[in-house]
């Protein structure tokens, strides 16, 4: 298994590339993205936010492509897939926030006690860019239009979990600080050792 890493997130000259929403539609594209990575992360196939801890590692790298795939079918799996020239060649899991079953359960995350009106609407977990299309400034292309898609669904309370890194290095499959500071997102809590817990909320006046 190739070790990830995604490039970093200084924005540079990008093309624009065509957007679609992970669908039963566009689930082949996204399996297809991730099979030439061995499902990403150890054979994660984007399982990892979406279900307990036990259950996670109960599953094999085929059973999390196939839990995945069940749940895009039945409405309860989204994300983002980037593409370029027909070939999907980067990826941002984002959805409602009652459908990420980890973070919901996370100790720390319940210890924070939010009151009802700073309840999330969504979540962004995951960022993965292809190795070849990387240090194009794809991370934030995607992020952006990860933003006009969930503007586009009605907007409100947006959360991120990016990993706290040392400076100097290659963001993690989370995205960097730095990146969601750009986007508008705020610092909220330190959940753990390495993740920082960020929000953003975002007004539809459409």
């Amino acid at each position: 298994m190739p070790e990830i890493h995604e490039e970093d997130d200084v924005p540079r000259e990008v093309t624009l590339m065509e957007a679609k929403l992970l669908t039963p539609d566009t689930w082949a594209d996204f399996e297809a993205f991730f099979a030439r990575y061995h499902g990403v992360w150890g054979g994660c196939w984007c399982t990892f936010h979406l279900c307990s801890s036990s259950d996670f590692t109960r599953m094999t790298k085929d059973e999390r492509r196939e839990y995945h795939r069940r749940r895009v079918l039945e409405g309860r799996a989204s994300g983002l897939l980037l593409y370029d020239r027909g070939e999907a060649i980067a990826w941002c899991q984002f959805g409602k926030a009652q459908d990420f079953e980890r973070n919901n359960r996370n100790r720390a995350y319940k210890a924070l006690a939010l009151p009802e009106s700073l309840t999330p609407d969504w979540r962004i977990t995951c960022l993965f860019v292809d190795r070849s299309c990387r240090k194009r400034g794809l991370m934030s292309a995607l992020a952006e239009q990860t933003l006009k898609a969930i503007t586009a669904r009605g907007g409100g309370i947006v959360e991120a979990f990016p990993h706290i890194q040392p400076e100097n290095t290659r963001p993690a499959y989370t995205g960097t600080i730095r990146l969601y500071e750009k986007l508008g997102f705020e610092q909220v809590a330190q959940l753990g050792k390495s993740t920082l817990l960020m929000r953003k909320v975002i007004h539809n006046n459409a």
